[in-house]
Order: structure tokens, then C-alpha cells, then sequence
């Protein structure tokens, strides 16, 4: 979930060492537009025959007993501070019992559990970069007949990483559709125009965003955005093959940590280390929460300009880790790879998912139902947290269009929402995610700190990743 805790648990390799009882290519499907199958031809009945006589449909009892989740304890604060009680009065019969682990972590036990053979939980959520290698595993339950009459109205994205030969094992609760987060203030300080739409044209491309940044350091002497290189997490890197289609392996299954998109996109972040346009900050630690926060004259402190990262970091600065600048951010679109290039990314989201042998599935369906693919209920807890639905169609309700006063009265949440309708499928989070993107963060380390040259770094991690997973 797109929480401060899941990217600080991100660096972990929990799940890197949880499942390799299977080696091969990550099957995560790409999804594709299907045609249905053509209905049966009529015939005609016996003449003869009589309409059998008319039945009641039999009455479906409502599930109850005890129902065990494990999810971060973000989830359930969510669920509680939302429609947890409809739930619990609509299914008073229902006994809940929530287990707080990180996302990484709900993982990695439901993994054990079901090498076990025992222990699994009736329901759990984790996120997407974790959801792959389970599916892999084996041991979730179908949920196509649960998903099914919604499937049109969830990420496609995401519904890839979801399904393995034609059957769905999770159903997608939130997204992370990536957008660039700017700060008004420092735009005018720089003599840059600040309202969202010149601001997206002034960072058009990666070449104009490092452009912009050397005019607000020229001007204004801020650094544009965080981009540490001793634990470097990768996410720049990520988000700017995901935008492109692209990942750390294609659709055949083949390492492309190595190719040379790879080494490319690196070498672009590379530009704006060689301008010195940006803070050395690392993601989620004090120093980078101050440089958000700080005003404009903070001398210990500098403010950034800009942040480029999943829409959910909306909730995170207007609540805490940004509260006094109200006001000063808006938010723009991330930059394009190339003109005219795509300019959306996912970063982070969630799942929920039944594994098989729960003692409860029919309280877990009904859970998943009520709280996650009702739309109206989905939209309460995206109001409350800012966990971006991956059900698109929340998008349609009135809220989308209210203006945020935080964020200056730009109504937020369509934007947000017409980035997720853009996202393309990248090959990221597949079977061996951890893996991959802790092995590809290595090597950009590696190349930010001048040991080896982006090519050089890249051929070592990519090989490093087919050595650990067998994959090609």
C-alpha cells in the first residue's frame, strides 16, 4: 500500500528470498481486448415437452463465523474510519479479526503459510510488486467469479498482474497513477509561470524538466527534487520504463535490466546529477520530510521544488508530511520520456486476495464485495485516504470534481484520475519484482557513484537476476 511504511520496507528484500521454488519467467499477463465467445445456436424443444414448473430461487444465507485478515495497519485504519460498520451491521454474524503486518511482510507469511500446508489467513492485502510472485506460488483462490461482473471497471494494469492462464487470484483495491507535485512559491520566486498547465508544459520531457530545475537553482539557487545516490531506490528509473511499456523484463519473460532502454534512462537521470539540481536526500527520512515543509528562507533547510511520484503523496503533504505549505503545492504531469511520449506511471497500489484452505471464504467474497468493488463504498475511503481507486468507476462520482484548497482549488482527484486511465502496462512488478528492482537500484547506485559506467552497472545486475531466478 502506498504508505510511508511500504517504501521504507521496499529496500528489504523480504520477498526476494521467499519464493524460489519455481524458476522461469514471471507469467504475469499482459491484458488484451478479447472478443466474447459467440453464443450457442437456438434449437427448438420436443413438441411434446412441457415447461418444467417454476422453482424459487433457493435464499443464499449470509456468511458468518470468524473472518482472519492480514493487512498493514494502514488498511485497517482506513476500513475502520470509513464503512467497517456497515459491514459489521450488515453481516452482524461476521466476527473480524485483523493481523497487522507490512505489505512485504502479509506476503512473505501467506507464502510460508502456504508452503505449510497450514495457517493461511481467510483474506489478505498486499501490494502489486508482491501480488505476482504468489499467483506464481500457487495456493490463492479463484476469484474470476468474484471479479468478473466488474472486470470492466478495474485497471487493466493491474488486472494483468492479477491473472495467470485466463483466471483471476486478487482483485485490485488502489493504484498509483504518478504525477509531479510542484511547488507554486519556488515556480514565481524562479519567474516561472505556476498554474498546473504551464507547469506540465514547462517539464514536457525529461530534457525540459532538467531545464526548468537549472533555472529555478540559476534563480532562486533551490534544488529541484530528491535524488540520493548511496541508497538510491530506483523509483525515477522505474517510473520512467513503466511510462514507456517497458519494465525489467519483456513479455517472453527475458531479463532487460541490460537493454538499452535500461542504460539510457539512467544515464538521463545521470543529467540532472552532473547539473546539480538535485538534494541528496533520501526518500522517506526527516531530511527529505523537512525539504517538503520548508518555506522558502529556510537557510538550514532548503525547500525542493518538485516531487515526482505516486497521487497518493497527495494525502501525505496536506496532512503531515507538508501541512504548512498549504496553498504552495499544485500538481502537473510527469514529464514525458520522449516528445509526445506518454506522460503516466504507476508507482505502488494494492490487492486483496483469498488464498485457498481459508476457513472463511464466503465472509472473505462478502468483505471484498462490500469494502472494495461497491462503488459507493469505495469512494469513502478514497475521500478519507487518498488511496487512488483502481475501480474506475468511483471516477464518475461528484467528488472528483471538488477543488482541494491544499493544493491551491485544483480539483485533484480528476486529474489524478485522467492520468490512471493512461497508465500503461509495464513489466515490473512481475513474479521476481523484489529481485529486479532491488538489483536494478544497485546498479544505478553503481553508476551515481562512479564505480562503473550505466552499461557496465546494468550488465552486472541483469546478470546477477538471471543467476538468482533462472530466467533467461
Amino acid at each position: 500500500m502506498s504508505t510511508k511504511s511500504l517504501y521504507k520496507v521496499l529496500a528489504v528484500l523480504i520477498l526476494a528470498v521467499m519464493i524460489l521454488s519455481a524458476c522461469g519467467p514471471a507469467a504475469t499477463e499482459v491484458p488484451a481486448t478479447t472478443e466474447a465467445p459467440a453464443a450457442p445456436a437456438a434449437t427448438e424443444a420436443p413438441a411434446a415437452a412441457e415447461a418444467p414448473a417454476a422453482t424459487e430461487a433457493p435464499v443464499m444465507e449470509k456468511p458468518s463465523g470468524k473472518l482472519v485478515i492480514w493487512a498493514q495497519k494502514a488498511n485497517q485504519d482506513v476500513w475502520e474510519k470509513t464503512v467497517l460498520e456497515g459491514f459489521k451491521a450488515e453481516y452482524p454474524e461476521v466476527e473480524i479479526e485483523i493481523v497487522n503486518n507490512a505489505p512485504p511482510e502479509v506476503a512473505n507469511q501467506v507464502a510460508l503459510a502456504i508452503q505449510g500446508g497450514t495457517g493461511v489467513p481467510d483474506l489478505a492485502v498486499t501490494e502489486y510488486r508482491s501480488i505476482t510472485a504468489l499467483v506464481e506460488l500457487g495456493g490463492l483462490a479463484d476469484m474470476t467469479g468474484i471479479v468478473e461482473p466488474y472486470k470492466d471497471d478495474l485497471n487493466a494494469t493491474m488486472m494483468g498482474y492479477c491473472s495467470k492462464d485466463g483466471k483471476v487470484y486478487c482483485a485490485p483495491w488502489d493504484i498509483g497513477p504518478v504525477v509531479t507535485f510542484y511547488r507554486r512559491d519556488i515556480f514565481e520566486a524562479a519567474g516561472l509561470k505556476s498554474d498546473p498547465e504551464s507547469v506540465s508544459a514547462q517539464i514536457a520531457t525529461y530534457e525540459d524538466y532538467l531545464a526548468t530545475c537549472q533555472t529555478i537553482k540559476e534563480k532562486t539557487g533551490l534544488k529541484c527534487f530528491a535524488q540520493n545516490k548511496a541508497n538510491n531506490y530506483g523509483t525515477m528509473l522505474e517510473n520512467m520504463l513503466w511510462q514507456q511499456g517497458l519494465g525489467y523484463y519483456d513479455a517472453e519473460g527475458k531479463v532487460t535490466i541490460d537493454a538499452p532502454s535500461a542504460v539510457e534512462a539512467a544515464e538521463k537521470i545521470g543529467a540532472f546529477w552532473k547539473a546539480d539540481v538535485v538534494s541528496d536526500s533520501l526518500e522517506w527520512t526527516d531530511p527529505w520530510y523537512a525539504e517538503l515543509n520548508a518555506k522558502m528562507d529556510n537557510k538550514d533547510t532548503p525547500p525542493v521544488a518538485t516531487i515526482v511520484i505516486g497521487a497518493w503523496m497527495g494525502n501525505f503533504l496536506k496532512t503531515w508530511v507538508a501541512a504548512d505549505q498549504a496553498g504552495n503545492w499544485g500538481v502537473a504531469l510527469m514529464p514525458a520520456y520522449t516528445a509526445g511520449g506518454v506522460r503516466a506511471s504507476n508507482q505502488g497500489g494494492s490487492a486483496y486476495f483469498i488464498p485457498e484452505g481459508a476457513q472463511n471464504p464466503g465472509a472473505a467474497r462478502a468483505f471484498i464485495e462490500y469494502m472494495n468493488l461497491d462503488t459507493k463504498n469505495q469512494v469513502a475511503q478514497f475521500v478519507y485516504s487518498d488511496y487512488f481507486p483502481a475501480n474506475k468507476a468511483t471516477y464518475a462520482d461528484p467528488v472528483f470534481q471538488e477543488a482541494d484548497a491544499y493544493f491551491g482549488g485544483q480539483i485533484t482527484r480528476a486529474f489524478f484520475a485522467d492520468v490512471a486511465t493512461k497508465v500503461p502496462f509495464g513489466f515490473v512488478y512481475g513474479q521476481y519484482a523484489v529481485t529486479m528492482s532491488s538489483n536494478a537500484s544497485k546498479a544505478l547506485q553503481n553508476y551515481a557513484l562512479g564505480t562503473m559506467s550505466a552499461e557496465q552497472a546494468f550488465k552486472e545486475a541483469a546478470d546477477a537476476v538471471r543467476l538468482e531466478t533462472g530466467m533467461p
